[in-house]
């Protein structure tokens, strides 16, 4: 019984980054298998990917909107976005507004994690941990 994917992934061992937070931060990660639509990915710590950031794939000298699908262990599985090449300097209106979507959600994950650790931080200093 085949996979439900649009396209067929192919094998590869290819290396790759994770840009988001406004282009000033990246995450190194391996690629497992890919195609046109997606792609699984390797990485040391999943966990502190966005859900939607910048794929860039430097041996192919391209670019990909993405966004995780699933996440297990160290692993990852991305969907290309419709829109999925990056290309240097567009700026559109759709662009534009995908971007803030993105960065509103990641701005939210990233004040909810201030809380967690906020919240540890004083449990610890009450227990004097």
């Amino acid at each position: 019984m085949g996979e439900p994917r649009k396209s067929q992934r192919a094998r590869t061992m290819l290396g790759a980054q994770i840009i988001f937070n406004n282009r000033s931060s990246t995450v190194d990660c391996q690629i497992r298998n890919m195609s046109e639509d997606g792609a699984k990915i390797i990485v040391h710590d999943h966990l502190s990917i966005p859900q939607h950031f910048e794929f860039h794939v430097p041996q192919k000298g391209r670019s990909f909107r993405a966004k995780v699908i699933w996440r297990k262990d160290n692993e990852a599985g991305l969907e290309f976005l419709q829109d999925n090449t990056v290309q240097a300097g567009t700026t559109s209106a759709t662009n534009l507004y995908e971007r803030l979507k993105e960065l509103e959600t990641e701005n939210a994950s990233l004040r909810r994690r201030v809380v967690d650790l906020q919240a540890r931080l004083d449990r610890d200093m009450m227990t004097g941990a």
